[in-house]
């Protein structure tokens, strides 16, 4: 093979690589994005007093709290 037809085969193929590769992380960053933004929109609208435990990927656990609108906790208070 020539120097030049080889050249052209490994140029296409890193660049292949190249976007897949780009590709992937703006998915992923993509995905990252929608689902804190779909964390913050359930939170927003959680009663007073509720709790949220972040899994990361694995999800979130929350805890809808029962006190009413305008019953803030106290920090020093015992749970």
């Amino acid at each position: 093979m020539e120097p030049v037809t080889v050249a052209t085969a490994v140029t296409a193929v890193v660049g292949m690589l190249g976007t897949l590769f780009t590709a992937g992380v703006r998915g992923r960053t993509a995905r990252a994005l929608a689902r804190e933004s779909a964390r913050r929109d359930h939170v927003r609208h959680l009663r007073p007093g509720s709790r949220i435990i972040d899994l990361g990927d694995r999800g979130v656990t929350i805890e809808v709290g029962n006190r009413p609108a305008g019953q803030e906790i106290a920090l020093d208070e015992p749970r």
